[in-house]
């Protein structure tokens, strides 16, 4: 096995990884309902989720998809390439200046009162951020998949 197809083949098991756990987020809210405890629960789970599982798999499709890169697979010029790795950046710029302190707020507003309409907006705000985001990984899968220009 090749450097190449070893670095392709663990870029698309951390694609997996990540995007599948994100695909689960709106699954385990709704799952929790408006119950106090169960949304505390499910968030902080959400979270940590992010944190420790979904975001590290970001960050190594990241480094084998720019590994494949340095060692000639493909080229920085080509232009799905450029296309992802320019959605990538926003997707993470995305995340830590909206999406994370949108998850935050619902945190904070579901220990408060999770039947409130402050809940209730923090819910549709990082809902809204959850959804954007996974529509944009999964128009880098799309670039990754067909290779279109």
């Amino acid at each position: 096995m090749t450097l190449i197809l070893l670095l392709k083949v663990v870029h698309i098991l951390a694609a997996i990884v990540a995007v599948g756990s994100n695909v689960t987020y709106a699954f385990w809210l709704r799952r929790a309902g408006l119950d106090r405890d169960r949304l505390i629960f499910t968030i902080e789970g959400i979270r940590l989720l992010d944190s420790r599982i979904a975001n590290p798999a970001y960050v190594l499709v990241l480094l084998t998809g720019l590994g494949m890169v340095a060692l000639g697979a493909f080229s920085f010029t080509t232009g799905w390439i450029l296309a992802a790795i320019a959605l990538y950046v926003a997707l993470v710029v995305v995340g830590l200046a909206f999406f994370s302190p949108a998850i935050k707020r619902q945190l904070e507003e579901a220990q408060r009162d999770s039947t409130s309409r402050a809940y209730a907006a923090a819910a549709a705000r990082s809902n809204l951020f959850g959804i954007g985001t996974l529509v944009v990984v999964l128009v880098i899968v799309f670039l990754m998949v067909t290779k279109p220009f």
